[in-house]
């Protein structure tokens, strides 16, 4: 499928549409419509207008336009988040990337940018619908670098070392290790995208043991302003907390333990994991605890 007939429409309040046009279409606005063959006419950097005489600007959707409007079976990964894990994988034209969780094909479609034409993504899904939504999605915006495969990561047949990084989106991901430091080349970096901090706290301690030295631990704000001169503030709506991203490397030899140190345990108090440690605190803060709502 090709981008040449996908258009993105913007009204005067700044609210964007997605469009791909079609003979004999028509776009439909709260205040008014607009044929199809109007916005091919005008194409991009043009103006169109409803027959309600609502002015409409045309142009082409960046990636992360159309990444935010495109169809979608599960949350996709946040454009901000998806240039970090790019940058933090260090990719290149003609690398190959390996991606477990495709959900709607939006981390996909950055990896598969990165990588371009001479270089590939493959995509492990577990679930059919999100399987063929991102294969949809990427399919119409005309990437034709990735294979998707349908299954589970921790049983996929992957070649030793034949990937140069890794980027993995799934609830519990330290049951796919094995197959990442396998995948991995020595040196590498693999990227995982965890909403919650005890997933992170139990990922690091689930690489003891494996060849996966901790890089960094990160978690991108984004903070847009609205310019009206001479007014200027922090707009009013924001992207919060999306995830952490975990990078690991690949090292030659695994090394027990390098992650975290152990913890100093005051008097007879015995040491607990820390995931645990951080579940109980929340499970505790009911409405009578000092600080909680309600």
């Amino acid at each position: 499928m090709s981008r040449e007939n996908l258009y993105l429409l913007t009204d005067r309040k700044g609210r964007k549409y997605l469009v791909r046009t079609r003979p004999g279409g028509r776009f439909s606005h709260h205040r008014g419509t607009v044929e199809h063959a109007a916005i091919e006419a005008a194409g991009p950097g043009g103006v169109v207008e409803t027959h309600k005489g609502e002015p409409l600007w045309v142009r082409r959707p960046s990636l992360e336009e159309y990444v935010l409007l495109m169809p979608r079976s599960a949350t996709v990964t946040y454009p901000k988040d998806a240039a970090a894990i790019v940058m933090m994988l260090d990719l290149e034209p003609g690398m190959r990337v390996l991606e477990a969780g495709s959900g709607s094909g939006g981390l996909t479609l950055f990896l598969a940018r990165a990588v371009g034409d001479a270089g590939e993504v493959v995509s492990y899904e577990r679930r059919p619908a999100f399987l063929e939504r991102a294969r949809a999605n990427v399919a119409a915006w005309g990437a034709k670098n990735v294979r998707f495969f349908l299954g589970d990561l921790a049983e996929a047949e992957l070649e030793e070392a034949g990937f140069d990084g890794v980027a993995i989106d799934l609830m519990e991901p330290w049951k796919v290790l094995d197959p990442v430091e396998r995948a991995l080349k020595p040196g590498r970096s693999a990227v995982f995208y965890l909403p919650n901090i005890t997933q992170v706290v139990e990922l690091l301690q689930s690489t003891e043991g494996h060849p996966l030295r901790l890089e960094r631990v990160v978690e991108v704000h984004h903070r847009s302003w609205e310019v009206r001169p001479p007014v200027a503030h922090p707009s009013f709506r924001q992207i919060g907390h999306t995830a952490f991203l975990v990078e690991l490397q690949r090292t030659r030899e695994a090394k027990g333990g390098p992650n975290r140190e152990k913890q100093e345990t005051r008097g007879d108090e015995k040491e607990r994991p820390v995931a645990e440690a951080l579940r109980d605190r929340d499970t505790d803060q009911g409405p009578d605890r000092p600080g909680s709502a309600g």
